[in-house]
């Protein structure tokens, strides 16, 4: 994993602990992963007049970046920043500007040198003191609860006054660096809300930091599913596939649906993906929730439904390029000894399927 050329440490071959933990019993993230390097977190930051996006970057548990980015006002800043972390706070002693900044950009420069220990300092706090996430007011904490499948979301008021005063923080355990999820008003106004979660690629950091914010959804593929088809159930490493004559098989585990759709049914080999089988939902949820430099994922409609032995992954992506919004849809299988998962994808327009949901909801 490349990194540009300011501190002479290397990132860490394995995910570091942020730092000294309480014991177990006491510690809200006990279940949740450590966080690993290359990770990063990206925030739609309500706290600025206009429309601005503020960024996290792991590369391993001394080396972070940040990004602050304001399109109307033409603000981009960039900080590699190095750092020491105790048990109950985080000191910044090294800074780098990768953009110079111009005058008017200063405040976004302070502002990150002091999110990024507050940040560590607020998931701290929470250890031994955060209680369950009310679902209220907050539809994307709602949508992935009640979920047994992941450690649950939990959260603390604070009185922050640079996001207005008493407000409440939430943190998820898909959300990566230090799993913050959002922070809201007494009456559910976003301050900071996550909008895009990922890890960089082996080669660079070039996908975090040029971020930038999305545009609007083009149109998307359409689909009328006639009211009579002919009946082409499958059965591919031991799912069934309800089909029909509409669906293309081009290999044994791949089968199109027009432009519109595309499912593929694989078996993932766990122990040479490094994944344990314990955690496996939560393990599975960060990889296929992640974004990529072409792709987004939107956190805000991500939801696990189903049981250890058969759950299912929901997303929604979007393509930078096109703008086409994709539902991603994972049904997960774990083998009964824990090392292989048989994972169903299907990749469908949003379009298409929102207007044919029970359609697709039935095919597997």
């Amino acid at each position: 994993m490349k990194k540009r050329a300011l501190f002479p440490c290397l990132i860490a071959l394995a995910a570091a602990c942020l730092c000294a933990e309480p014991s177990a019993a006491s510690d809200a993230f006990s279940r949740y992963q450590a966080p690993a390097p290359g990770e990063y977190a990206v925030y739609r930051d309500y706290s600025w007049k206009q429309p601005t996006w503020v960024g996290l970057l792991m590369y391993d548990e001394s080396t972070y970046g940040a990004l602050l980015v304001t399109p109307a006002s033409g603000t981009r800043v960039s900080i590699l920043f190095r750092v020491e972390a105790s048990v109950d706070r985080m000191i910044l002693v090294g800074q780098k500007n990768l953009l110079k900044p111009r005058q008017e950009d200063v405040p976004a420069v302070n502002y990150l040198m002091g999110l990024l220990p507050d940040m560590y300092a607020w998931r701290q706090a929470a250890r031994g003191a955060a209680k369950p996430a009310a679902a209220k007011a907050n539809t994307a904490i709602a949508r992935r609860d009640p979920s047994a499948l992941l450690p649950p979301a939990v959260s603390i008021d604070l009185d922050i006054a640079s996001f207005g005063g008493a407000v409440t923080l939430t943190w998820a355990p898909e959300a990566t660096v230090f799993n913050l999820h959002s922070i809201r008003q007494a009456g559910g106004s976003p301050m900071l809300a996550l909008a895009r979660t990922g890890r960089i690629a082996p080669d660079g950091d070039h996908e975090f930091f040029s971020f930038a914010p999305p545009q609007s959804p083009s149109a998307g593929v359409t689909l009328a599913v006639p009211a009579s088809r002919a009946r082409e159930s499958k059965t591919v490493d031991g799912v069934r596939l309800n089909l029909d004559d509409q669906w293309t098989m081009i290999a044994d585990n791949t089968f199109f649906l027009g432009n519109a759709a595309l499912l593929v049914v694989d078996t993932l080999d766990l122990r040479l993906l490094g994944i344990a089988p314990d955690g496996l939902p939560l393990s599975l949820v960060r990889r296929f929730s992640a974004s990529s430099g072409s792709v987004w994922a939107d956190p805000a409609e991500f939801s696990i439904t189903g049981e250890a032995g058969r759950f299912r992954i929901d997303g929604l992506f979007r393509d930078v390029e096109s703008g086409r919004e994709n539902r991603d849809v994972k049904l997960c299988i774990p083998s009964p000894d824990g090392r292989r998962c048989v994972v169903v994808s299907l990749s469908v327009s949003e379009t298409a399927y929102r207007a044919n949901r029970a359609y697709f909801d039935s095919l597997f």
